[in-house]
């Protein structure tokens, strides 16, 4: 499950790639499933960019409105 407080019912999700200089910026996913009840998945597949130490932006460009997720599994 996933919660905002403002008036959307969609979660964007950002993958970028830690390095030095400006990180890389690869993939937006937009998570919609996850805010329809407090059980409800969403998911999504990015592809391999090679080894390194990456990180998600959650409402990546997004301002004022805060989110929530029940929790969080990364696989790879």
């Amino acid at each position: 499950g996933c919660s905002t407080d403002g008036s959307t019912s969609v979660t964007n999700v950002t993958l970028r790639k830690d390095t030095f200089g400006p990180d890389p910026y690869y993939v937006r996913a937009s998570f919609t499933q996850c805010h329809a009840s407090s059980t409800s998945t969403s998911t999504g597949t990015w592809s391999d960019h090679g080894a390194g130490d990456y990180y998600f932006v959650v409402n990546d460009g997004a301002t004022g409105v805060r989110t929530w997720v029940k929790s969080l599994t990364v696989s790879y």
